[in-house]
């Protein structure tokens, strides 16, 4: 049996799923395949039954009770992240329409906590096309969400737009860390060696960050210099109690804004 694993494509992956190719084999000898989708489909993939374990926007964790965590790995960061911003050309306070990112529902939720919770705003929000928001003022948006690899190329390619820190909002609001995306595992899913297999990647991404950034940094649209800022010291590679405790700060606020119809468990991630 072949176990099937998906990934985000970005930057902010390349650690996790380092030295692991399309098809392959666990440590154990368990055949496994990756597949590298945008969050919004990586996540319908999974649901659909079409992948056993993948690098899921947490959002998906709260909404699938069957679901569960692989312990101590995920896409998460401290006090800022450089690939989640929200694009504004009005001031703060005078935004009243917003694009979000059709890629990943976690962060559109967050980008609603922040303004809504934090900057105490009731912006509308609309769905996304950044490249018509640059050039149509027809459009009226005054801000746009971006996110991953397409966020980090566009920061330095929009004329006119102040960004906006959404992680630093969030730690200023909760003083907790942010989870972004984890290993979620379809229920009923055996891994056999992949929990193995993705530890070993974890540590061995870790320790050649120097290369990823060499390798990665002009599909990233950033300097190899800031690439490596950003692999090393932006992005946060342990699910550890702090994570989990942001998870549940979490979960308490989509609660509380409506984008949940239930509440379930948030403690130690196990198997």
């Amino acid at each position: 049996m072949t176990v099937r694993i998906g990934s985000v494509p970005y930057l902010n992956s390349k650690v996790l799923i380092y030295g692991l190719e399309p098809a392959g084999h666990t440590p154990d000898g368990t055949p496994y395949s990756l597949e590298l989708l945008p969050p919004n489909q990586l996540a319908k993939k999974l649901a659909a039954g079409g992948l056993d374990i993948a690098l899921a926007s947490v959002i998906e964790y709260f909404r699938h009770p069957e679901y569960t965590l692989l312990p101590d790995h995920g896409v998460c960061g401290a006090q800022r992240m450089w690939s989640i911003q929200l694009f504004h050309r009005v001031p703060l306070k005078e935004i009243h329409r917003v694009a979000l990112d059709p890629a990943s529902e976690t962060t559109n939720a967050l980008v609603r906590i922040v303004l809504e919770q934090q900057l105490g705003l009731k912006p509308q929000y609309v769905a996304s096309d950044t490249e018509r928001s640059l050039t149509d003022p027809a459009l009226a948006v005054d801000a746009f969400l971006k996110i991953g690899d397409p966020c980090l190329r566009l920061a330095a390619h929009a004329p006119g737009w102040q960004t906006l820190d959404l992680l630093s909002q969030w730690h200023a609001l909760t003083d907790l860390p942010f989870v972004f995306a984890a290993w979620l595992v379809r229920g009923g899913a055996d891994l056999h060696g992949v929990p193995e297999l993705l530890r070993r990647a974890k540590v061995n991404g870790f320790a050649y960050a120097d290369g990823i950034a060499e390798a990665w940094h002009t599909q990233a649209g950033i300097s190899r210099e800031r690439a490596l800022i950003y692999v090393q010291e932006i992005v946060r590679y342990d699910l550890g109690a702090s994570e989990i405790e942001g998870l549940r700060e979490f979960q308490k606020r989509l609660l509380g804004l409506g984008l949940l119809v239930a509440e379930r468990p948030v403690g130690p991630p196990r198997l």
